[in-house]
């Protein structure tokens, strides 16, 4: 018995950050959906939760290590975001559509975008 659960669970995926994530979500919106009583919530949940255990018991192991390199790199990038808040302000280009970071606090400067070139007057 002990071999053939070893055997089932060689080569799959497993919980990775984007699994926790997913199952934290899941759990959360479950417990909103059963305390309001929206029955729409707690089916998205079950199907997040569906999903997650999809993921877990994977053997694509490529696909999922792409998926949690997206998330990881999406997860850092909001984290950074959050932690210059203070710091920048962000703008994006009106030509380009490029992100642009400037400094707060410099009253009105002129922003000239590195990729294109355009200049524009914004107050940070």
């Amino acid at each position: 018995m002990k071999y053939k659960l070893h055997a089932f669970f060689s080569n799959r995926n497993g919980i990775d950050e984007l699994g926790r994530t997913l199952l934290w979500v899941a759990l959360a919106i479950m417990i909103l959906g059963t305390l309001f009583g929206i029955t729409f919530l707690y089916n998205a949940a079950l199907i997040l939760l569906l999903y997650a255990y999809i993921r877990a018991f994977s053997r694509n192991l490529e696909k999922c290590q792409r998926q949690n390199a997206k998330y990881l790199a999406w997860r850092n990038f909001l984290k950074l975001r959050f932690r210059q808040r203070k710091t920048h302000k962000f703008y994006r280009c009106r030509k380009c559509k490029q992100k642009l970071c400037v400094p707060k606090g410099k009253g009105k400067i002129c922003i000239t975008c590195p990729n294109c070139g355009e200049h524009f007057e914004k107050r940070t």
